[in-house]
């Protein structure tokens, strides 16, 4: 049997790689992290706060950078929650990943019925509360098909890449 460097460069970088998870809406206590043993799971405002990120002062660009580099420089698999990210954020990170021979693997989002129960109830906090809440009648409605148009977009950018959208 050769060395490794005898071993096509491909084969190389697939044995290197990681598994990356990101999520949408998806915090920490949310995720059964038996689920995910074995993996690094980093909460997105911890690792902003190692790397002196503030959101008044520094770009939004700089987040993505922050957390694609936390990933490159990741040994074992990765998974970060309370990202806060848009469609957009994950092609960038997407972006900035791919010379570095890595993928985001997976998104995790909340699933239909978690969604639904959202809805359900910031429904009720309006009918309760909307004396002291400054949304217009219907916001709670248009925040949630936003929503939903948002995973509908996801699930059609990502497929064929490679990546996994899997609810949770």
């Amino acid at each position: 049997m050769g060395n490794i460097n005898d071993i096509p460069i491909t084969m190389k970088y697939i044995k290197n790689r990681i598994n990356v998870i990101l999520t949408l809406q998806i915090s920490e206590p949310d995720l059964n992290t038996s689920e995910f043993a074995g993996f690094k799971i980093v909460n997105c405002y911890e690792l902003l706060e190692k790397y002196n990120y503030c959101s008044s002062q520094d770009s939004h660009l700089k987040k993505l950078e922050y957390i694609s580099e936390e990933i490159i420089n990741s040994e074992d698999p990765i998974l970060i929650c309370n990202t806060g990210l848009s469609t957009m954020d994950f092609d960038i990170i997407s972006g900035i990943l791919r010379p570095h021979q890595l993928i985001i693997n997976k998104i995790l989002i909340p699933t239909l019925s978690k969604r639904n129960r959202k809805l359900a109830e910031g429904q009720e906090a309006y009918r309760n509360h909307s004396r002291w809440l400054h949304f217009y009648p219907g916001e709670i409605e248009d925040i949630y098909n936003n929503f939903e148009e948002e995973i509908k977009d996801l699930k059609t950018r990502y497929e064929n890449t490679g990546t996994e959208i899997q609810e949770i």
